[in-house]
């Protein structure tokens, strides 16, 4: 991993919610083992130590197995190791000698007798006084020194381990996103020219009835296939090359229907720079003019519109015209819409096809900050 990918890495570590109830359960019990020896062992710089040592470890460990400076979401075993080893005894070190300085680690080690009895100074031919043990060196820093060395392989074999598993998660996710863009655009595919086989349907209408608008339309209808196959090389594209998409199919469906269709666009400025996956409104106009104002002799009005309520986004289309059916029927473009929709985010996008009064109103909504 690089350093920009290691930190938003690091940062999902400290946030997940698994691997903080594991830290507080694992250092509940060593406060509760520590209580167990005896209750003069306890005080609050030794009932933090466990925590705070067990959050480096989560947070530190399995950095020096992620740093690699390419692509490669993990260090081979032997660079690894030596990054390990290194990067860990630095960082043990430091907090224990910081703990100790806090005094979370207590006293070291004072040895089986307790502290050493001092001998006061006397002639050198002098021995020891009748059952006083003489001064013995300080090996205090022993058990230390230990608790270090100890700390250091905990952090060397639990980052490899961490690491892996996080190594292993993302190329599960990464895996996830290649199957569903590429699902995605297999019914993008299936949709395009589902797009351009209506217009031929309208323009086949058209020709016996007016040769020249027919001619014209072939033309209107080139345009189209131009926009749609630019339209779906991108994964998201902003609402404002959408909305040209529709103007050029209604353009088309408005040669077809004449005064039939009357279309009123409710479109604030900032509606053109929302981003969504290609050709989520183009089905919902053509679905209002197939189902609803087509069939109908009088025709009638086609209203889309683009509101925000706090953090909610919806894309309504809305006509008069026939209405809804009592059991509506999902023709290719609205369920080929809701299967993208549903592979679109994560978070909740609801989709919805009901009758208003005289209106047949069909929404999608979604979280904004999504």
């Amino acid at each position: 991993m690089r350093q920009e990918q290691i930190i938003p890495s690091l940062q999902s570590r400290l946030g997940h919610r698994a691997n903080l109830g594991i830290l507080v359960l694992v250092g509940g019990l060593f406060c509760l083992f520590a209580a167990a020896l005896g209750p003069q062992r306890l005080s609050a710089a030794s009932l933090t130590v466990p925590f705070v040592l067990l959050f480096s470890h989560l947070a530190l460990s399995p950095l020096p197995w992620q740093w690699t400076g390419d692509e490669a979401p993990m260090a081979g075993l032997g660079r690894g190791f030596l990054q390990a080893v290194a990067f860990n005894l630095a960082w043990v070190l430091l907090a224990i000698t910081l703990l100790h300085a806090a005094g979370g680690l207590g006293p070291s080690h004072p040895g089986p007798h307790g502290p050493a009895h001092r001998v006061e100074a006397g002639p050198a031919w002098e021995g020891p006084p009748h059952g006083e043990l003489p001064a013995r060196p300080d090996h205090d820093w022993m058990p230390g020194l230990g608790f270090a060395l100890l700390n250091v392989a905990f952090a060397t074999v639990f980052g490899w381990l961490l690491a892996g598993k996080e190594a292993t998660e993302a190329r599960e996710r990464a895996t996830a996103s290649l199957l569903r863009q590429s699902r995605a655009r297999a019914l993008q595919g299936q949709l395009e020219p589902h797009v351009l086989y209506n217009a031929l349907n309208g323009l086949s209408e058209l020709v016996h009835e007016d040769p020249l608008a027919a001619e014209e339309m072939i033309a209107r209808l080139a345009d189209l296939y131009r926009m749609l196959t630019h339209h779906g090389e991108s994964d998201r594209v902003p609402l404002a090359q959408e909305r040209r998409l529709v103007e050029a199919y209604l353009s088309m469906e408005e040669m077809r229907l004449g005064e039939r269709l009357r279309t009123q666009w409710d479109w604030p400025a900032w509606a053109d720079d929302v981003v969504l996956p290609p050709l989520f409104l183009q089905p919902l106009v053509e679905n209002a003019i197939k189902h609803g104002l087509s069939p109908c002799q009088e025709g009638g009005d086609l209203r889309i519109a683009m509101i925000r309520e706090g953090d909610r986004l919806a894309l309504t289309v809305a006509n008069t015209g026939l209405p809804l059916a009592s059991v509506p029927r999902e023709g290719v473009g609205l369920g080929n819409l809701r299967a993208r929709l549903a592979l679109w985010t994560d978070s909740p996008v609801a989709f919805s096809l009901e009758q208003q009064g005289a209106w047949t109103v069909a929404t999608i909504s979604w979280n904004g900050r999504s």
